[in-house]
């Protein structure tokens, strides 16, 4: 279907602004360009994004959209946006709609006949795969997992057997429990951990999932985190018995677990019996 542009004449147009992830120099041409001729710009944190539009030395109008005000923000900028005003939206930090704020407040605009045009920009999810050495002409981003330990094992547990490489968003007080959640659920893959990406203090280790909870384990880890793991490969990672891993998972897991809660794990993750893994779990522990 083609799109008439006569349709939008006299109306607003509502710009989906990416902003930088870290690195201001990552903010584009279009993007200092859209925000420095705006009318209103709708963002998730006024406080940030004034910081950003300071920096640019813009002062256009801002009104905050954020999680849990975005559909009572909808009004002022329909409103604008039927007066003739363009307006933006940004988030604090990437592209909006992407696990942030932005979604139903485009699906409304469109709805009422407006225009959305994308200002495409900074992405952790695609920084964070272009860097994996992964496959990413099919991947699934999840986002933010559920907090809640069965919560969180279940979503694991419905991209388990999918054969696209997975990315995750996580807060560093969670990011323990969630990488041992993906040694149970998910087996020992390739994974990638990026944290800080494009900022000061960037830090990206490869490896494997014990090799990257063994990194976890033995650093205090702060900042915002992207993990980027290999999708369902065609044979059980551990099938083969690779006892020098199975021995380096258990001495980290019985750290903080029992030899019983760590055979059981260890069982589903690396497809051995259960026996022999209460046994290793056993001589580990001694």
């Amino acid at each position: 279907m083609s799109i008439d542009k006569k349709t939008f004449d006299n109306k607003g147009r509502l710009y989906v602004v990416g902003t930088p992830i870290g690195n201001l120099s990552d903010l584009t041409e279009r993007a200092r360009d859209v925000f420095s001729r705006v009318a209103l710009v709708a963002a998730e944190d006024t406080r940030q994004t004034r910081k950003l539009l300071s920096h640019l030395g813009v002062r256009p109008r801002l009104i905050s959209c954020h999680e849990h005000n975005e559909l009572t923000a909808t009004g002022p900028i329909l409103d604008a946006l039927s007066g003739g005003q363009d307006v933006a939206i940004a988030t604090d930090a990437g592209t909006p709609a992407l696990s942030d704020p932005g979604a139903r407040l485009i699906a409304a605009v469109r709805q009422g006949g407006f225009e959305v045009v994308p200002i495409p920009g900074p992405s952790a999810i695609t920084a964070a795969l272009s860097i994996a050495g992964m496959p990413a002409d099919s991947f699934l981003f999840r986002g933010f997992l559920p907090t809640k330990k069965g919560e969180r094992k279940k979503a694991l547990e419905a991209a388990s057997n999918l054969p696209y490489t997975l990315v995750f968003f996580e807060a560093p007080h969670r990011l323990r429990e969630l990488i041992a959640d993906m040694l149970e659920v998910l087996g020992n893959r390739k994974m990638t951990l990026a944290r800080e990406l494009t900022k000061l203090h960037e830090t990206i280790i490869s490896g494997t999932v014990v090799q990257i909870m063994e990194e976890v384990l033995s650093t205090d880890v702060k900042g915002e985190i992207t993990l980027v793991v290999e999708g369902a490969p065609q044979e059980k990672p551990g099938s083969k018995g690779d006892e020098e891993a199975v021995r380096r998972v258990l001495s980290i897991m019985l750290k903080t677990v029992s030899v019983k809660e760590a055979a059981e794990v260890l069982s589903k993750a690396a497809g051995i019996n259960k026996s022999l893994a209460y046994t290793l779990a056993l001589e580990v522990k001694e």
